[in-house]
């Protein structure tokens, strides 16, 4: 690691020859010599991988067609076999499509080249390459954020020569060199730099001015990433931020109680002073209790306004809240103008209570009413057109 970092790097600013030898072969084959000559009781790739993996020649290259211990499974028992693999076939499929699109937002914030690297390209190649190995008895893979920063950090990493050559000369090495490549010693040290160069250290300062939620995502989405798999993680934490965010908006909602005017309807008088509920905040399925709990329906008048400028309606469940709010109120012989809702939510509501109103709940329309569409049961609001 140290050779790597600070040693390789030293000799290629005194030695103009040596920048043409990337810091981390150079690091690998001088330690792999000191090893064999000194005799250093090292472990080796073919120690962790076994001898047989570094046996190399022509055998090891992958045959046309799919194995036998995959084709004569699926061939009897096609439903069994599909039920065992889909669930690994899933995992590995997210895993390497977030792998490989982290990589490329990695590799696209250090290449600072003015190109940005194609999403949808990355992954259907991906996907391309996997079908192919597999026809072939090959494993699938994905980008390696390890490799990547090697080859980036050496100088390779803004050409698409770069993957390519890093192909071929591995499965030369494969192929002829595989004896070779099984002594030299475990990439313990190059492994310790690639976690050094991609973790984002700046972040730390972090920990004490992001909300205690985003730390706790953070902290849970690592966990799980190194006790299990990345799919999970990603899963997991993106519950675990959906949960997170429906909780804070839901402590969000509150009311600003001011007075207005009101004109009642069937040509009824213009009432002054009359108290209006101005909502601030989105109205969804999270925040329904603490709406309903914003009003005081007993000590309130026999007119009262629920204003809804500030406030978006996004569910069914915001739905049945003002429905409740305006059923209390209509026990007590009280009257709730609606002001300032969407036309859908207009139609919804009164779909609810079979086409019309009840007496105590009034819908004010107007030009400055909102336009937005609501989130629908279907068995409610099935016929109900909803605007986009």
């Amino acid at each position: 690691m140290g050779l790597v970092k600070f040693g390789i790097p030293k000799l290629q600013e005194k030695v103009e020859a040596a920048k043409a030898i990337p810091p981390t072969l150079g690091g690998v084959v001088f330690a792999a010599a000191i090893a064999k000559i000194f005799k250093w009781p090292v472990t080796t790739l073919a120690d962790i991988a076994g001898a047989e993996t570094f046996k190399g020649g022509l055998s090891v290259l992958p045959k046309l067609g799919l194995p036998s211990t995959f084709l004569t499974p699926l061939l009897a028992s096609p439903l069994d076999t599909l039920k065992i693999i889909l669930p690994y076939a899933i995992t590995m499929s997210a895993v390497g499509s977030i792998e490989s699109l982290l990589t490329l937002q990695l590799l696209d914030g250090i290449i600072d080249d003015g190109k940005r690297g194609s999403t949808k390209k990355e992954v259907v190649g991906q996907g391309i390459g996997n079908f192919a190995a597999g026809m072939t008895g090959g494993i699938g893979g994905c980008a390696l954020i390890g490799q990547s920063l090697i080859s980036a950090q050496s100088g390779g990493g803004v050409s698409r020569l770069s993957g390519i050559s890093m192909a071929i000369f591995l499965a030369l090495g494969i192929v002829s060199f595989a004896p070779l490549l099984g002594e030299t010693p475990a990439l313990s040290g190059v492994m310790l730099l690639v976690c050094q160069t991609s973790f984002s250290w700046g972040s730390l300062r972090l920990l004490g001015k992001i909300p205690n939620l985003d730390a706790f995502i953070i902290a849970l989405v690592t966990f799980v990433t190194v006790k299990d798999d990345l799919a999970k993680a990603v899963l997991i934490g993106t519950i675990a931020s959906a949960l997170g965010f429906a909780w804070k908006q839901s402590t969000t909602i509150s009311a600003s109680v001011t007075n207005t005017n009101l004109k009642l309807p069937n040509g009824g008088p213009r009432l002054p002073n009359v108290k209006s509920y101005k909502i601030n905040g989105p109205l969804f399925f999270g925040s329904t209790q603490q709406f309903t709990r914003l009003f005081s329906v007993k000590d309130d008048p026999n007119h009262i306004v629920i204003d809804f400028s500030n406030s978006r309606l996004y569910d069914h469940s915001a739905l049945e809240a003002i429905d409740v709010v305006s059923s209390r109120y209509g026990a007590l012989g009280k009257r709730v103008y609606l002001r300032r809702m969407s036309s859908d939510c207009a139609t919804l509501l009164r779909k609810v209570h079979k086409g019309s109103l009840p007496s105590f709940m009034i819908i004010e329309s107007g030009e400055l009413d909102p336009v937005y569409g609501v989130a629908e049961k279907p068995e409610y609001y099935n016929d109900v057109p909803v605007s986009k």
